[in-house]
């Protein structure tokens, strides 16, 4: 396999996981949940998210072959329904002002109360606010996209060139927690809000090359 190839999976990979796993757009939401913690307490936490985060899109990777078997799902129809998906994110992604967003980070929470917060870490912190099942859906997706048949060890590559970008989405997510307001001062609302709208844009085109690709397969013909 060519370093090419494996750069589109790559690229194609990202710009369909970035705006449904949004860690900008989720870092803002998590601060409202870390914003009243110690630093001790605040880099405990994002140790577990990150860690939790990364445990649940491996994991999904890892296992994903096994459950399309149980519920008999063909590659070519999770090529088609994923695409649609990857397309209607990107264009809420495009239509979305980013108020849901803010209100989201209005929450605050007593320092006082870290139990509380760890017991929570899990769940709905780390899934579905960080992680969901949009984003499970779109691995999904990309599996069934990277998935070569008859080419067990290039599947294999594939895959983790499409786990090495789910650790790239969990180390984005770290940085901008770890920085933190900082990051948001620098940033700001408009700056994050132009970042997503053209990386929605991408993803759109991404969906629909997605989609079209399973319907060739599907009906057999020679589309792209």
């Amino acid at each position: 396999m060519s370093l090419s190839s494996l750069l589109i999976i790559f690229s194609s990979s990202f710009m369909a996981l970035f705006p449904v796993i949004n860690p900008l757009g989720n870092g803002f939401v998590v601060n409202g949940f870390f914003i009243d913690l110690d630093p001790h307490q605040r880099k405990t936490a994002i140790q577990k998210l990150i860690f939790n985060y990364v445990l649940i899109g491996i994991g999904t990777l890892v296992i994903g072959h096994l459950f399309l078997l149980i519920f008999g799902l063909a590659i070519p129809v999770i090529q088609l329904g994923g695409g649609m998906l990857i397309c209607k994110t990107a264009m809420e992604l495009l239509g979305d002002s980013g108020s849901s967003d803010n209100e989201e980070a209005d929450r605050k929470i007593d320092s006082s109360k870290w139990k509380n917060i760890e017991q929570k870490i899990f769940y709905p912190i780390t899934f579905p606010i960080s992680i969901g099942p949009g984003s499970i859906s779109v691995i999904f997706t990309l599996m069934a996209s990277a998935s070569i048949k008859g080419k067990l060890l290039q599947t294999g590559v594939n895959y983790a060139v499409i786990g090495l970008v789910i650790i790239c989405m969990a180390a984005i997510l770290y940085i901008f927690l770890s920085q933190g307001q900082r990051i948001i001062q620098k940033i700001g609302p408009v700056g994050n809000q132009i970042i997503n709208k053209l990386v929605a844009f991408f993803t759109f085109c991404i969906g629909i090359q997605i989609s079209v690709t399973g319907i060739s397969q599907i009906f057999h013909l020679d589309i792209l």
